[in-house]
């Protein structure tokens, strides 16, 4: 059996799909934001684009295709955190969310509009304070690109061997639970 992952291309959906270390700007009526398609650590990258963010944070969960008895939906931490607490949860869920397709992550400042999203397409994007964001990408050495391309047809894969973390993260903090929304999957 092939070590566990998240996203994968077809026909080769034996094993994951990994970005080339890109990034892209995106400019459109209603949004400006960067997409970031890092190969590896995406987590790490997570961490470092939150330092500049202002804290408190709310954090929102949202479980697209759940393993356990959990109800899709979207999870709302029912408290905003400090920077501390919610580098301690991605870190706990760190394997969890980089090698398995089922959520998505989303991070908003509550002082500013800043957000990040990292989603079941192993991509982030980061709204908000798009030239620190940048300049965060540019440092750990990630190429900026006219657009990021998806692999199509690709695979989302669900990995048995997260789902006790998936029940844990579901009981880490107060969750509030509301539907999934059409444009979550």
């Amino acid at each position: 059996m092939s070590a566990a992952y998240k996203f994968g291309s077809i026909p080769d959906s034996e094993r994951r799909y990994d970005y080339q270390d890109v990034f892209s700007f995106e400019k459109n009526p209603r949004l400006e934001r960067l997409v970031i398609a890092p190969s590896a650590k995406q987590v790490t990258l997570m961490v470092e684009l939150l330092g500049a963010m202002p804290e408190p944070y709310g954090i929102l969960y949202v479980l697209v295709v759940p393993r356990s008895e959990a109800e899709a939906g979207r999870y709302q931490a029912a408290d905003f955190r400090s920077r501390n607490e919610t580098e301690d949860f991605l870190g706990r869920f760190k394997d969890f969310f980089e090698n398995d397709g089922r959520h998505h992550v989303w991070i908003a400042s509550r002082p500013s509009p800043d957000l990040l999203v990292y989603d079941r397409h192993n991509v982030i994007y980061a709204y908000g304070r798009l030239p620190q964001f940048e300049r965060i990408v540019l440092s750990r050495g990630l190429s900026k690109v006219d657009d990021v391309k998806f692999p199509s047809p690709h695979t989302h894969n669900y990995n048995e061997a997260f789902d006790e973390d998936e029940e844990e993260l579901l009981r880490y903090w107060p969750w509030l639970r509301s539907p999934l929304r059409d444009n979550d999957c």
